[in-house]
């Protein structure tokens, strides 16, 4: 396969907070969102809209740049990159001069195929930490990952991918530290020198942009705290959330789950939550309740609330194929389950049998399923678990 690399630049220009960077091969785009977070993008192809599924903040509306005839400089209280111009490289310093991370100096930014990849020098003793739910060591060095979301029942301590995505990371040499928040949906890769004899540290993805974010805040947690300030926050977990619960698969019966209750209580073992796996609904299609073994949802809640007990209830998002089922009949009905390129409705195999699965990308849509949690809320459930979000369907991966 032919490697396209990121060449020498030919013109830049400063223009509504965006520092475009153009060379024959690509365009590259610089954005300062603090003194501390520096964005960098490069595109053959780049998208107007610029979205991201991520990111809440905006850039800085207008920043200084210093150039010289071999670099073009951005300096921050905080951070310095310098703008190699010939090729076109990416090298970032703290505000006293000391490296934080390079571009490799042979490879840069490049293209193999559609696949985008960015080589950077791997300093001598670096570590690495982040990527999220990853089987293997804390240190991440030596190591490689891939992130495609998979439902991954039977996995063991050497599984990659798992079912997370979190292409985020944080690199740490010479008593710095730097990070690293690649936004991009495609299949991703990160090696941390598992390739290349110790010499460069490498990330990418299948398609779309070479778009990440670099942290220069000094600290983990402080690397962390820009993070989070940049993709957002969760709101702070209910109380009840944070004591016992007793999950497992499955309880088959609303008597069941009040006699696990009662059985805690009379034991006096300290629990909060108790959990309803898949059986619970009717033939395993979600907002429905098996008439048979939970035929009164509301009479077993108000007994578990009578014993301080919260009901947590599974929420898998595939819509049985079922005419005369509400979900499937609406869906049908408002043309909201995602579909194949040709228009024809996306099916596949998982616990309720041949499913459609909702357009979360679209806003209606998931005002829809939200509204459609009352079947379960009404009763007096009050969390939820989430489950086959990766997407997972049975026997085969979904097309991407």
């Amino acid at each position: 396969m032919n490697l396209e690399i990121a060449g020498n630049v030919q013109g830049f220009k400063q223009q509504d907070g965006i520092l475009t960077i153009k060379t024959a091969e690509a365009e590259a785009r610089v954005y300062i969102y603090s003194p501390t977070i520096i964005r960098v993008s490069i595109s053959k192809n780049f998208n107007p809209d610029d979205p991201s599924f991520a990111v809440i903040r905006q850039p800085l509306a207008d920043f200084d740049f210093d150039e010289s005839s071999a670099n073009i400089d951005i300096t921050t209280p905080a951070l310095k990159l310098s703008i190699q111009k010939s090729p076109l490289r990416f090298n970032f310093f703290t505000a006293a001069g000391n490296s934080l991370s390079e571009d490799d100096a042979r490879f840069g930014t490049n293209w193999q195929g559609e696949r985008v990849i960015c080589y950077r020098r791997l300093f001598e003793g670096e570590r690495f930490i982040g990527l999220g739910e990853k089987t293997g060591n804390l240190d991440r060095r030596s190591a490689a990952y891939v992130n495609w979301n998979t439902d991954a029942p039977n996995h063991t301590p050497e599984s990659d991918p798992l079912y997370k995505t979190f292409p985020f990371f944080i690199g740490l040499h010479s008593g710095l530290t730097y990070g690293l928040f690649l936004d991009n949906t495609h299949k991703s890769y990160f090696d941390f020198g598992a390739s290349t004899d110790e010499e460069t540290s490498w990330f990418g993805a299948d398609g779309g942009d070479l778009n990440y974010y670099f942290f220069g805040a000094q600290g983990v947690a402080k690397i962390i705290e820009d993070y989070t300030w940049l993709t957002g926050r969760m709101e702070m977990p209910p109380l009840w959330s944070l004591g016992y619960q007793q999950c497992r698969w499955s309880y088959m019966s609303a008597d069941e789950v009040l006699n696990i209750a009662q059985t805690f209580r009379k034991k006096q073992i300290p629990a909060d939550v108790v959990y309803c796996d898949i059986d619970y609904m009717d033939d395993f299609k979600i907002f429905t309740w098996n008439k048979k073994t939970f035929p009164k949802p509301k009479q077993m809640l108000d007994k578990l609330k009578a014993m301080d007990f919260k009901l947590v209830t599974i929420v898998d998002p595939g819509i049985k194929v079922e005419e005369g089922y509400k979900e499937y009949d609406e869906g049908i009905e408002q043309d909201y389950f995602a579909k194949y390129p040709d228009g024809e409705n996306y099916t596949g195999y998982v616990w309720p049998g041949r499913c459609h699965f909702p357009d979360f990308f679209r806003e209606e849509v998931r005002e829809w399923w939200g509204a459609a949690f009352t079947a379960l809320t009404q009763p007096g459930v009050e969390g939820f678990w989430n489950d086959m979000n990766e997407p997972a369907a049975w026997g085969k991966i979904s097309p991407g």
